[in-house]
C-alpha cells in the first residue's frame, strides 16, 4: 500500500529541475483553520473528552485493524484508566485521545481519506523499526515521531 498510495495522493510538478510535491488537503484546509482546530482540541483535552466521543474515534481507527476496538484502545489507554473514568476521560487519557485525533487528521490529509489513513496507522512501518504508528501514540514523544513521519511523507522527503 505505502508508496503506491502515497504516489496517488500526490501530484508532482517540475520547475527548473527542482521537484516539488503537494499533497491533497483533507478537511483541515488552511493553516489558520488547522491552528484553530488544535487550540480547540487542546482546550477540550484540558476539560476532558467524553468516553462516547473517544469510543467513536477508536472505532474509526479500528475499522482498518485486525484488533477489536477494546484491545486497540487498550494499547494507548490502559483498561484500568478507561474503567476508572466516569463519562469523561481523565486528563492523561484525554491528551492521548486528542493526540490520536490530531494524527488521524494529519494522516487523512496525506493519504486523502480516512480508510487509507487508518490502514497506515495500523500497519508496521520500516522507519519506526517495524512498529505501527498507532502504537507510538501513547506518549507525546511517540506522537511527535509519527507527526514528523507524516510531514516527511507529505512533503516528499525520503522515508
Amino acid at each position: 500500500m505505502g508508496r503506491r498510495k502515497l504516489a496517488e495522493a500526490r501530484t508532482t510538478s517540475e520547475s527548473g529541475g527542482t521537484t516539488r510535491s503537494t499533497s491533497a488537503r483533507g478537511s483541515s484546509g488552511s493553516p489558520s483553520r488547522s491552528l484553530q482546530n488544535l487550540i480547540r482540541a487542546a482546550a477540550q483535552a484540558d476539560h476532558g473528552i467524553s468516553k462516547t466521543q473517544a469510543s467513536r474515534l477508536f472505532e474509526r481507527v479500528a475499522s482498518r485493524s485486525s484488533l477489536p476496538v477494546g484491545k486497540l484502545r487498550a494499547e494507548i489507554i490502559p483498561d484500568s484508566s478507561w474503567k476508572r473514568s466516569g463519562k469523561t476521560l481523565r486528563p492523561s487519557a484525554s491528551q492521548t485521545t486528542a493526540r490520536l485525533a490530531h494524527i488521524l487528521a494529519l494522516a487523512e490529509s496525506v493519504w486523502g481519506n480516512e480508510a487509507d489513513a487508518a490502514e497506515w496507522l495500523n500497519g508496521p512501518h520500516p522507519e519506526l523499526r517495524g512498529t505501527t504508528p498507532y502504537s507510538l501514540l501513547k506518549t507525546e514523544a511517540g506522537g511527535r515521531t509519527v507527526e514528523a513521519l507524516l510531514a516527511a511523507l507529505e512533503y516528499g522527503f525520503p522515508v
